[in-house]
């Protein structure tokens, strides 16, 4: 994993870049045209009409930018909602802000990388002996919940070290010495309950096909036209219980689908996948259900060369 002392230089000098195409700072946002994008619902719109107070540039007020979807309790951020307003040509090529990058940026150096391991690994037995401890010693009890809540966040802050090592084998930038790369990888995807080789395939995918509407490989919205839309859910409860009761409930459904069942449902069905690639699970190689793109299934091969029965 190559960190260089260039990085953050580079990264800004990239920021740089992309704040020159006025993709993250357009001059101002005049009306927005009606658009139908992959079946989304787009609402013509002005900023004044969602209470964006905006200086518009003279210059552009006339421009039409890109359409606004249906914003029906979203809340902003401080970008007030500019970033909705963006078409193509608002954003540099990836070949433009890799330009500007140092290429030895993109070096792994397998020193470095193990050195991160060794402090990853170090610090995560660390935590882990301190809980022993604080187990013999304060046991488990509804007055100790506390001190566990705070000890779970600290231990899995500190264990999120070695997922990012592992991320990082998955893409190829841990180490030149490939067979030392899926042999760190496997193991620490292994400790996490992660299957290593399926998830580096899995994840190149999705970084493919991010934002397709059909092809991507986890993450993809459902079209408004689904009954069953989240879209829908969220209006249903709204209705039900009032805006502000509503919202809260759906807050609540989505965090714990998202926190709870999101990830084994995304290692046993593919959950929240593009409907043209079928249900896949991250343990078996094929499908669990016909793809509409059979050519595009998730995991086109045979794995016995990585020791992978079939």
């Amino acid at each position: 994993m190559a960190y260089h002392r260039l990085a953050l230089s580079a990264l800004l000098v990239a920021s740089a870049s992309i704040s020159n195409t006025q993709a993250f700072s357009p001059a101002g946002l005049p009306a927005t045209r009606a658009v139908n994008a992959n079946s989304l619902r787009m609402v013509a719109t002005t900023p004044a009409d969602l209470g964006i107070n905006i200086n518009v540039n003279e210059e552009k007020s006339g421009e039409e930018r890109g359409a606004m979807m249906d914003l029906t309790g979203i809340v902003f951020s401080g970008l007030k909602g500019k970033a909705l307003s963006l078409e193509a040509d608002d954003f540099p090529k990836a070949r433009e802000i890799k330009a500007v990058i140092p290429v030895d940026c993109f070096e792994p150096e397998t020193a470095k990388s193990l050195g991160y391991l060794a402090v990853s690994a170090s610090a995560t037995a660390l935590c882990t002996a301190v809980g022993v401890a604080m187990l013999g010693a304060i046991g488990t009890s509804i007055f100790t919940l506390p001190i566990w809540a705070a000890y779970s966040a600290v231990t899995g802050t500190v264990a999120m070290g070695l997922w990012v090592l592992a991320h990082e084998c998955g893409h190829g930038a841990f180490s030149k010495d490939k067979d030392l790369q899926d042999r760190v990888g496997f193991i620490i995807h292994s400790f996490l309950l992660v299957p290593y080789y399926s998830w580096q395939r899995s994840h190149a995918v999705h970084h493919l096909y991010t934002n397709h509407m059909e092809l991507g490989e986890t993450h993809v919205p459902e079209t408004y036209e689904d009954d069953d839309s989240t879209f829908n859910k969220r209006a249903s409860l709204m209705e039900q219980f009032g805006d502000e009761k509503g919202m809260q409930i759906f807050a609540g459904i989505q965090a714990f689908l998202h926190l709870v069942i999101g990830w084994p449902g995304y290692l046993l069905i593919g959950a929240t996948g593009g409907p043209d690639r079928g249900m896949t699970n991250h343990f078996m190689p094929d499908p669990l259900s016909e793809p509409k793109q059979p050519k595009k299934r998730t995991f086109p091969w045979k794995l016995e060369e990585k020791g992978i029965p079939v």
